[in-house]
């Protein structure tokens, strides 16, 4: 019986193989950093997206019911707003410290007498959330939220009590890719290992792991 002599398929040289395997590499080092790019930049955009909601639901709130209360280590802004019906969940965003599943509960919010007022829960320090405070004069790179120099030099007034979005964790490259976004280059810092204490974000010089905690302002009373 006479057998069909097998065809036999040219195979690579380890030569070309190298060379596919040079190309894969040389198209991953130009292409990955440009995803990295695009994916931290949609964050920062959706962050600036969440603080504009964020500012907005607060002066609705404010036109409603006149003013903001104070919040303590417990209490959150933005779980006032969920109790008040202007928010449908927690602010929240991709950058940063991200929240503990379960969540941390902070202090309920009831309405009484024309007054807002909060109660039990636990510390909610660390985590991005909204808060309100008095003022005080020290720079705002250190006030935590307490201070801004929106014009890049002058404090807020005294006694003022000041809404802010706090953003835990942040990595100095953010923090000053936020200011650019939303202060731009003059009331920005130089580069990102430096503190911002003008405009609307402000932070303190990132921490030996290059993290920051950054404020933005939304509004003040």
């Amino acid at each position: 019986m006479n057998r069909t002599p097998r065809t036999l398929r040219p195979a690579f040289s380890l030569i070309e193989m190298i060379g596919v395997l040079a190309i894969i590499a040389i198209l991953a080092v130009a292409i990955v950093p440009r995803v990295f790019a695009t994916i931290s930049n949609s964050r920062l955009t959706s962050a600036v997206g969440s603080v504009n909601s964020i500012q907005s639901a607060v002066a609705d709130f404010a036109s409603k019911y006149g003013t903001l209360p104070v919040t303590n280590a417990n209490s959150r802004i933005d779980d006032l707003l969920m109790s008040a019906g202007y928010l449908d969940s927690r602010f929240r965003v991709k950058i940063g410290a991200q929240p503990p599943n379960p969540a941390v509960a902070g202090a309920s919010w009831t309405y009484s007498a024309g007054v807002w007022t909060a109660a039990g829960g636990s510390s909610q320090n660390g985590q991005s959330r909204v808060i309100c405070v008095a003022s005080k004069t020290t720079s705002p790179s250190t006030a935590n939220g307490a201070n801004y120099r929106l014009d890049g030099t002058t404090d807020l007034p005294a006694g003022a009590f000041v809404t802010s979005v706090v953003l835990a964790n942040v990595t100095g490259a953010q923090a000053q890719s936020l200011s650019l976004a939303i202060d731009g280059d003059a009331l920005s810092a130089a580069n990102a290992t430096t503190a911002d204490a003008a405009g609307k974000v402000v932070y303190n010089t990132p921490n030996g792991q290059g993290l920051t905690t950054v404020y933005v302002y939304l509004a003040q009373q």
